[in-house]
């Protein structure tokens, strides 16, 4: 009898049975994470050099805003290779602007 060659790695099915993650899949990896506190700011990691970066903010509070006049962070995510995010945020449009804070994660994929 011949030797069975079964596949060695991880493999993920959807509920349909579609195959949806394999060993060629990229998948995402969090390097970091750090409190926006309303200034613009940068963050650095030479781990963002091996791959396409990618960046998720969760804003600490929205139910203390008056009248939604808020500016939000503004991210710039260099190219691939590339190892710094920096952040502004955007304008005001009246008198009681503030600037949403919260806690931004990044990493690679």
């Amino acid at each position: 009898m011949g030797e069975m060659v079964m596949p060695v790695g991880l493999q993920i099915w959807d509920a349909q049975g579609r195959l949806v993650v394999d060993l060629t899949t990229r998948l995402a990896r969090i390097v970091g994470s750090v409190v926006i506190d309303g200034n613009p700011f940068q963050v650095s990691s030479p781990l963002l050099a091996q791959g396409d970066i990618f960046v998720a903010f969760q804003p600490t509070n929205l139910w203390n805003f008056i009248d939604m006049d808020v500016s939000r962070p503004i991210f710039t995510i260099p190219a691939r290779g590339g190892t710094t995010i920096s952040w502004t945020y955007s304008p005001g449009f009246g008198s009681h602007n503030m600037r949403i804070v919260g806690s931004m994660f990044y990493g690679v994929k």
